[in-house]
């Protein structure tokens, strides 16, 4: 164990050389109290030395960095017109042309104007009836039949040409129909105008 006050060392070979203060060689030194604070200075040194060196560089770099203003470039003038924005593109909503219903038949060409009437209800007679109605005032002759169906609820005014709109709209107004049955269809290819008689139209022997 070691003595207390004094440094302690594992057995080496230096134990076994004379002690005598006049010994010239190899021999233990004993370690100097001040010696713990050895990496203390030289750590406070390295910063010194470093903070020093670091006012120095800033000290004569001090006029390279400052800015001339003489130098520092001036935007003038208006932007080249290829950088200039755009003008905004204002689309206009396009206007849709009332189509208005032909009413008087006579008025316009009916030559190769082709009609259909399908009755597609139970009540026999009604599609002929239908026909009478616009031949009374000047349409041409149509085609009147039963529909595949004959519990059609809805009644339709059917065109496939946007040229014979306005000649469908005139058809349902004289059937007493609504603008909202006709319809732009190619599910009748059969005629130009084909009409399809449901429960909500008034047959003319009813009336």
């Amino acid at each position: 164990m070691a003595q207390s006050g004094k440094p302690s060392f594992l057995p080496d070979r230096f134990d076994d050389v004379d002690r005598d203060l006049g010994y010239v060689g190899t021999h233990r030194r004993q370690r100097s109290s001040w010696s713990v604070f050895a990496p203390v200075g030289i750590g406070l040194g390295a910063v010194v030395v470093l903070t020093l060196a670091g006012i120095w560089f800033v000290d004569r770099s001090d006029d390279y960095l400052t800015l001339d203003a003489s130098e520092v470039p001036v935007i003038t003038g208006e932007a080249p017109e290829e950088d200039a924005a755009e003008e905004p593109v204002i689309i206009e909503p396009e206007v849709v042309e009332e189509v208005v219903a032909v009413s008087d038949p006579t008025q316009i060409d009916t030559e190769g104007l082709t009609l259909t009437v399908l009755n597609g209800t139970a009540t026999q007679g009604m599609a002929a009836r239908a026909v009478e109605r616009l031949v009374a005032i000047g349409w041409p002759e149509a085609t009147a039949t039963n529909a595949d169906s004959t519990d059609i609820q809805q009644s339709v005014v059917a065109y496939s040409e946007d040229a014979d709109k306005a000649i469908a709209l005139g058809i349902a107004q004289e059937l007493d129909l609504d603008a909202d049955s006709v319809v732009q269809t190619t599910a009748y290819p059969g005629a130009r105008v084909t009409v399809v008689l449901g429960a909500d139209y008034v047959d003319t022997e009813s009336t």
